[in-house]
């Protein structure tokens, strides 16, 4: 390969990567397995729109960056669209479908969707359950998830049904990561280093280095994780 070579394709790779970053924040946060169909396109013509301009030729490079900005600029608007208008959303995305009523597997609506009884059942066993009859009603989401309701019979006992009644758990809150407090965190529950350095110091830490992971639980309790001996004696040897 020749310099003016490694230096095109240096820029052109680097220029997909930083716009695939920058492009996937402005779109959202949604996960591979809760695309519907239509992200799931969506993401692989991206990503070979991308795979153009990092191979295109110097004289073509901007003609594909051109496409690949036009098609998220109208993957974004389509997004803005389906948030407001439902009757649109339902047409690109679809819509839940029940497959499963008070026990009896409605497959007319299977049909509609080219959704076999293997699928179901499989989907069934992964939520533990063997028997469709135990299922009030199970409905297949846009993304292919199955979402499954038991008949009060096999729901499991809760709590609530003894009448005992628990404090909702709060939301936990990182003090330590990676052996560095995190001050914000630490002055939003009003607590300061002194006392954190006395919480470890309790638990046999004199060094807020050796913390991998320091916490206030759901319980509103203190979670300190160490790091290990072995790696306490690499971090030595560096």
């Amino acid at each position: 390969m020749e310099w003016q070579e490694f230096l095109r394709d240096t820029w052109q790779t680097s220029l997909v990567f930083i716009s695939l970053l920058l492009f996937t924040r402005i779109l959202g946060k949604t996960q591979v397995g809760q695309l519907t169909f239509y992200e799931y396109v969506s993401g692989i013509t991206i990503g070979s729109l991308a795979a153009n301009i990092a191979a295109a030729d110097a004289d073509k490079v901007w003609n594909h960056y051109y496409d690949l900005i036009l098609f998220v600029a109208l993957t974004y608007s389509v997004s803005l669209v389906t948030i407001k208008s439902r009757p649109l959303r339902k047409l690109i995305d679809g819509s839940p479908t029940i497959v499963i009523e008070n026990g009896r597997i409605i497959a007319e609506n299977m049909h509609g969707l080219r959704y076999d009884l293997d699928e179901l059942n499989g989907h069934l066993r992964q939520q533990g359950i063997l028997d469709p009859a135990e299922v009030q009603y199970a409905i297949l989401e846009t993304t292919g998830d199955l979402s499954v309701i038991k008949k009060a019979d096999y729901q499991p006992l809760t709590k609530s049904d003894f009448n005992i009644h628990l404090a909702d758990p709060s939301f936990p809150v990182e003090l330590i990561m990676d052996g560095v407090v995190i001050e914000r965190n630490l002055r939003r529950q009003n607590r300061s280093q002194d006392w954190l350095e006395k919480q470890l110091a309790e638990r046999n830490i004199s060094d807020i280095s050796q913390v991998t992971y320091a916490g206030i639980d759901s319980k509103g309790k203190l979670f300190v994780n160490q790091q290990t001996k072995s790696a306490l004696s690499n971090n030595e040897h560096d």
